[in-house]
């Protein structure tokens, strides 16, 4: 059996958010209140699921796990260090942190 078959899509509506699928454009997988946070899929990319490949910001078996299981896997990555370490300032004063992507 050959590796599997992993299809990323970007999110047009909110920045540096990625939604991996175990099927090309299969989003009745993904529910649907993610879909419209996630807003309108753009296809970027296509690759093989191997533990040879190296992958960023995720393990192997967390995204292959994420596929078999629910057949998406939703990343969302931190763009800005600093606002980071603003949120964990803010999190220290007992304050909530700043949204990064505020829900509509």
């Amino acid at each position: 059996m050959g590796d599997q078959l992993v299809f990323v899509y970007k999110s047009l509506k909110k920045k540096n958010m990625f939604l991996y699928l175990a099927r090309k454009d299969a989003f009745a997988d993904v529910p649907s209140g993610l879909l419209d946070a996630f807003g309108a899929p753009k296809f970027v990319l296509m690759f093989a699921l191997s533990k040879k490949r190296n992958l960023v910001k995720i393990t192997h078996e967390e995204l292959s796990k994420a596929l078999t299981e629910k057949g998406y896997f939703l990343r969302i990555d931190i763009e800005d260090e600093e606002e980071n370490l603003l949120n964990q300032e803010r999190k220290r004063l007992g304050l909530p942190p700043l949204e990064k992507f505020p829900m509509k």
